[in-house]
């Protein structure tokens, strides 16, 4: 997998215990299915999911199935292949295991579930130290919103600055990309979306990692 950083011994071997500990996680027994992760060590780039789909433990990896064609459409926009937004980007997400379904679409884990997960999270932020983070849907945004009263379209098309788990870094959100979240197709959400994608593409660090032709 490529990194974007040399890593060294010990750090090769947290994240590799990391790894084992996350996909042996057995904390919450109304989830579904195991562990999805998009672990990639040393990214200075994070990218937050709400909780990998029905179809995504059997590709092994995040948004593989329909509402990743349409984020990774949104990314393809600004200039940025899937692939190597893969090897790139952490992708991270609050649960990382399929929470079953409701009545309608995806049941939303509960917060013990999110309370389970965030050790994850916590350790991946701590360990990679990233400098931009890409929360992507409600879920994932509330993790670093202070009013969770907000709406989206207060959020997204801005970026932000946060303290989180102890690193200072910036966050610009994405809704969800599923096919269910009719404020997408909206003509204020389709502004808004194109917004943050436009901070995303001039942000440094993804110019940096992307763009550079160093």
């Amino acid at each position: 997998m490529e990194t974007s950083c040399t890593l060294t011994r010990s750090d090769s071997q947290k994240s590799k215990r990391h790894l084992e500990t996350l996909l042996h996680c057995r904390l919450c027994p109304e989830m579904i299915g195991r562990p999805v992760h998009g672990f990639v060590p040393g990214a200075k780039i994070m990218s937050i999911g709400q909780a990998p789909g029905i179809h995504e433990e059997k590709f092994g990896r995040p948004f593989a199935y329909t509402a990743g064609k349409t984020l990774f459409k949104w990314f393809l926009s600004i200039g940025i292949q899937e692939e190597i937004y893969r090897s790139k980007v952490n992708m991270a997400a609050v649960c990382r295991c399929f929470p079953g379904k409701a009545k309608s679409g995806d049941r939303k884990p509960n917060p013990t579930e999110v309370e389970n997960c965030s050790r994850y999270l916590n350790f991946e932020v701590t360990f990679n130290q990233p400098r931009l983070i890409i929360p992507i849907g409600k879920l994932a945004i509330d993790q670093l919103v202070e009013d969770k009263k907000y709406k989206l379209d207060a959020v997204i098309g801005k970026k932000f600055k946060k303290n989180f788990y102890g690193v200072d870094l910036e966050w610009i959100p994405l809704p969800h990309p599923s096919g269910l979240n009719v404020w997408n197709h909206t003509r204020e959400g389709k502004i808004l979306i194109a917004k943050s994608l436009d901070l995303i593409r001039k942000h440094p660090v993804i110019k940096e990692e992307f763009f550079s032709k160093n």
